[in-house]
């Protein structure tokens, strides 16, 4: 993660955030909201290295990136969190003992004698508790972590950021959390990179929300019930207000207590699916759960329609370029016969799409390029402008060599989500053979396309292999800014 443009994905969040506050009352500095900087000046190398020696601990990647381009930071969305500085991050614990023990008594667990984690038997299996994304259930967390947590951020809104250092992965990241005191437990991410993308990601569907009230039940990426009936937090270690993190290297000393986040399609079944036998019991049991929306559109002095079906439990979506209700329920039985009669185990094999590229007109400009490492497009589009998507994908897994044999068809489906108006664009559905031969990276190139409603725009892209068994590959852009 140490390529991640912090500087570039920090200007523009201070950005939004700062145009959002608008004329609104705002603790920020009048100067802080003329420069359009939340941040501070980046931290040293010696700084970091400081504050590792008086933590006992290497800090992860993505932190110490953070760190580099701002050393702590203001605000992070429309309600909450000021992240601190590295002369105020502190082990969860040492300022807030109390709200671990109010934690553990509120699960109806005791806490432990021991402070080492490490020692206790896991409280969460691994098979719960190592699910991210939107499957995670975030009152599967690890009780016993919150003793050995770094608090990064003022508590705010009864939430605070953590870093768990129990949960290390190969590239040294830590688990990161976001833990609240009126959730049933954590929204947990596998490093501090994805907890902020994810938060931005949050900010931005909040402030497009109509008529949004501005208070932390709204979290977009937690349904959980919230609970407010315990105070888990000492009055004494309450504070409106931290201190401005110094350029200068900090000291050893204690602080005081006043400084204290889709679809996935899979290739279609037999058109002769039935529905699924199903055993009587005493008891209901779902089979599955489908949303459908039909929409109509006037397009060159016609009505087109289209109905869109998604499967809830595998994340599957269906586009059909009519409203055929026939064909709709026929889908719907292929899902639930698919998953309730899955088919034998296979070779695995799966697609990976690394790079999405929009290349405007003309085809002379430089490509616009995202990818895990950088996932923001570094400029707008304007409202009308032509543009092509073009998706990079590889074949991975332990099939690779028969299929690279094959004559291969895939399946390429795009849309652009309007954050604002939550409207879809039917970006491209397209379907393509590709010769046999050992090429295990390909390109799909939708359709000229034009989006014509400014505002900022999710793009959600899915590729399936048609004539092989092979998990489908997403990718979702967090945000493209139409003008």
């Amino acid at each position: 993660m140490s390529s991640f443009d912090w500087e570039r994905f920090l200007k523009r969040w201070s950005q939004e955030i700062i145009g959002a506050i608008g004329d609104a009352p705002t603790f920020l500095p009048p100067e802080v909201l003329k420069s359009g900087w939340l941040g501070y000046p980046g931290a040293t190398e010696k700084q970091i290295a400081h504050t590792e020696a008086r933590l006992g601990a290497t800090l992860p990647p993505s932190y110490r990136a953070f760190l580099k381009v701002s050393n702590g930071w203001r605000q992070t969305t429309l309600f909450s969190n000021q992240l601190w500085s590295l002369k105020d991050i502190e082990w969860f614990a040492v300022r807030h003992q109390a709200w671990v023990d109010a934690f553990w008594e509120k699960s109806g667990h005791h806490s432990p004698e021991s402070t080492n984690a490490k020692a206790l038997a896991p409280s969460i299996p691994d098979e719960e508790y190592f699910v991210y994304g939107q499957e995670q259930d975030c009152s599967k967390i690890r009780i016993e972590y919150l003793q050995t947590a770094l608090e990064i951020s003022k508590r705010g809104e009864g939430a605070i950021y953590l870093l768990n250092p129990q949960i290390v992965a190969p590239d040294g990241e830590w688990e990161a959390w976001f833990f609240g005191d009126w959730l049933p437990g954590a929204d947990r991410y596998r490093s501090f990179q994805n907890m902020m993308q994810a938060e931005y990601e949050n900010f931005l569907e909040l402030r497009e929300t109509p008529a949004i009230s501005i208070a932390p039940a709204l979290r977009a990426e937690s349904d959980a019930t919230k609970d407010r009936s315990i105070d888990t937090e000492p009055a004494s270690l309450r504070a409106d207000h931290a201190p401005e993190p110094s350029d200068s290297e900090s000291t050893s000393s204690e602080p005081t207590p006043s400084q204290s986040n889709t679809s996935q399609p899979v290739a279609p079944m037999p058109s002769s699916a039935t529905m699924p036998e199903i055993t009587v019991t005493d008891e209901w049991h779902d089979l599955g759960s489908f949303t459908i929306e039909c929409q109509t559109s006037q397009r060159q002095g016609h009505n087109e329609q289209r109905t869109i079906v998604h499967h809830r439990e595998t994340d599957t979506v269906e586009i059909q370029s009519n409203i055929d209700f026939a064909a709709t329920e026929q889908w719907m039985l292929q899902q639930l016969q698919a998953s309730t009669h899955p088919s034998p185990a296979q070779e695995t094999v799966g697609l990976e799409i690394t790079q999405l590229r929009v290349i405007c007109s003309p085809q002379t400009e430089k490509p616009m390029v995202v990818d895990q490492a950088q996932p923001l497009f570094s400029d707008p589009l304007h409202s009308g402008e032509p543009f092509a998507l073009e998706v990079s994908m590889n074949i991975i897994g332990s099939a690779q060599p028969p299929l690279a044999e094959q004559q291969l068809v895939y399946r390429a489906q795009c849309i652009a989500h309007n954050l604002s108006t939550k409207l879809d664009t039917y970006l491209g559905d397209i379907t393509t053979r590709l010769p046999g031969g050992h090429q295990l990276a390909y390109i799909a190139q939708f359709p000229e396309a034009r989006l014509q409603q400014p505002g900022l725009y999710r793009l959600k892209v899915w590729v399936t292999l048609q004539n092989a068994s092979a998990s489908p590959s997403y990718f979702k852009v967090p945000m493209l800014q139409v003008v």
